[in-house]
């Protein structure tokens, strides 16, 4: 599209009967569009008889009663910005040009440098973008607007690669220090067959990758409670045979209201939360008096 309008081609037209225009499968139409028995064909590019007519030979041509540029170099540049399907077999773009493509340009602009700084706020050592020029000439902005983008989809696939090596050395340090927690848990707890125990500075993801691990060590009901940001995350787990006793889920309903909070979940395992971290020792002796009830 641009190089045709570097061409600068001569756009013409030429008032000819809608019968011969059917006729002709070069010259476009729209299909459920009503027209006269004589119809306006506008022409780009082509040759024009002494009268200034068109000769119906351009490389576009279609019936059109709009107004339109003299020569393809008055559009100025012209970029497409969505492209869709309206219907089977049929797609449609739009497209700016002229002062839109300028304005659109500034307004991408703007939108890639939000994008960036979001990328850059994740990772702080990320390039820097590329420097637009609002006075620059239309097509050197949106050459430079390709440049950034190609620039921020790598910037992007960058981040996103190091987040997910972040993600894995956090699980796999989540998964170290409950096995730990566990380890100490199950120890401690060997006697009792159960374990009901505050874990420092655990929230909801620590707490459940501790019982993960403590349930294969300990075979009675656990019952955990943590403290992280200012607020308590509660977690019960009870073994498949002893659901007929007393269920998780029921456990979580009867105690997270001691901390100010809620939660449910399955009969094996069920968490809850709450916002009263001061009554943590409080939930944790309820629990223990619920759970040793149940056994004897």
């Amino acid at each position: 599209m641009n190089e045709k309008v570097r061409e600068n081609a001569r756009v013409s037209t030429k008032t000819i009967p809608y019968s011969e225009a059917k006729k002709r499968s070069d010259i476009q139409q729209f299909f459920g569009d009503k027209y006269s028995e004589s119809v306006r064909v506008v022409q780009i590019g082509g040759t024009v008889d002494v009268k200034g007519e068109a000769e119906l030979d351009g490389y576009s041509m279609e019936l059109c009663g709009g107004t339109h540029v003299r020569s393809t170099n008055e559009i100025g540049a012209f970029r497409i910005v969505r492209e869709e399907a309206i219907a089977a077999g049929i797609r449609r773009i739009e497209a700016v040009a002229g002062d839109a493509a300028r304005q659109w340009a500034k307004d991408e602009a703007e939108r890639q440098q939000k994008k960036f700084e979001m990328l850059a706020r994740k990772k702080s050592d990320v390039a820097a973008l590329p420097v637009f020029e609002e006075r620059a000439e239309t097509r050197a902005m949106l050459d430079k607007i390709d440049l950034r983008a190609a620039h921020l989809e790598k910037i992007e696939a960058d981040v996103r690669e190091w987040e997910k090596k972040g993600a894995k050395a956090s699980e796999a340090q989540l998964k170290s220090r409950a096995a730990e927690i566990a380890n100490e848990l199950a120890t401690t707890h060997a006697a009792k067959g159960n374990v009901v125990a505050e874990v420092k500075d655990a929230d909801a993801k620590l707490l459940q990758a501790v019982g993960d691990a403590l349930k294969s060590k300990i075979k009675g009901p656990i019952f955990l409670a943590g403290a992280a940001n200012g607020r308590v995350a509660l977690l019960a787990i009870v073994p498949k045979e002893l659901s007929s006793k007393f269920q998780a889920n029921k456990l979580i309903q009867e105690i997270a209201p001691i901390v100010g909070g809620k939660g449910g979940g399955r009969p094996e395992n069920a968490q809850g939360s709450g916002s009263d971290v001061g009554k943590i020792e409080m939930a944790l002796a309820e629990a223990e008096r619920l759970i040793t009830a149940t056994q004897l």
